[in-house]
């Protein structure tokens, strides 16, 4: 309701497509060669981003664990005996508490980390985007690496997630962003569509959390995590090169 109401605040204030749609009309002409480029840069550029997808849906597998075998693996192996709070009209305690971190440190920490990428880009020092994605690749198998190496607390469960939540905003936002800026312009729309596609995929993979967290040792079950999301972050690294040089 609060997005409701700033997006209708600020309607007015958004430029009209179809007005720009008429200013450029016929204001360049392009002949067959450029059309040629352009498509071949079209190919590129669409190429580039599957290849993004591609690597997000292992994020998303590993990440939303924290609804799942995360959220299981609280029940099972963390003293919640420690966590009740009384709000008077209802008492929150059990491993469900947990949701509520992500979100937390979502908000609280997407302006320092926006903060942060200002300063380096004022110091000519901000990776780019694929870096960024890359580096929350990696910050994400440290976090499981972190769950296999740490004694179990309910802390140690609040660090974890603040982990995950660094890692999903060096991706989530940054992926939207390289989306909006590698997508050719008419297929903005459906690439950002395949980009909630990926997320979507990976999601519906969370399945597999399920099973190894009740078929395998525990240490087994985050080590698939840190290899899903370790090797995304090789691949990542593999290609900045190549999608620094498409984004521009």
């Amino acid at each position: 309701i609060i997005s409701l109401i700033i997006y209708m605040a600020n309607k007015k204030r958004f430029p009209d497509p179809a007005t720009k749609a008429k200013t450029d009309k016929g204001a360049t002409m392009v002949n067959k060669e450029e059309i040629r480029m352009s498509a071949t840069e079209i190919r590129q550029r669409i190429y580039a981003l599957f290849a993004v997808f591609g690597v997000v849906i292992f994020f998303w597998l590993s990440f939303h664990q924290n609804g799942y075998s995360l959220t299981y693996f609280a029940r099972d192996y963390v003293d919640l005996s420690v966590i009740n709070i009384d709000l008077g009209f209802t008492q929150i305690k059990g491993a469900e508490i947990f949701q509520s971190v992500n979100p937390f440190f979502v908000v609280f920490l997407t302006p320092f980390i926006m903060w942060m990428f200002g300063s380096m880009k004022k110091n000519g020092k901000e990776p780019s985007t694929p870096m960024k994605i890359a580096i929350g690749m990696g910050i994400a198998a440290l976090a499981y690496v972190f769950l296999m190496a740490i004694r179990v607390t309910p802390w140690i469960m609040i660090g974890l997630y603040f982990i995950l939540t660094v890692a999903e905003l060096f991706i989530s936002p940054l992926g939207l962003s390289f989306v909006s800026k590698v997508a050719p312009p008419h297929l903005q729309g459906l690439m950002q569509g395949c980009w909630l596609a990926a997320t979507a995929v990976g999601n519906s993979l969370l399945f597999i959390g399920g099973i190894l967290y009740t078929t395998v040792p525990i240490w087994a079950c985050w080590l698939v995590f840190v290899g899903a999301t370790g090797a995304s972050m090789i691949v990542m690294l593999s290609m900045v090169k190549w999608l620094e040089r498409v984004a521009k």
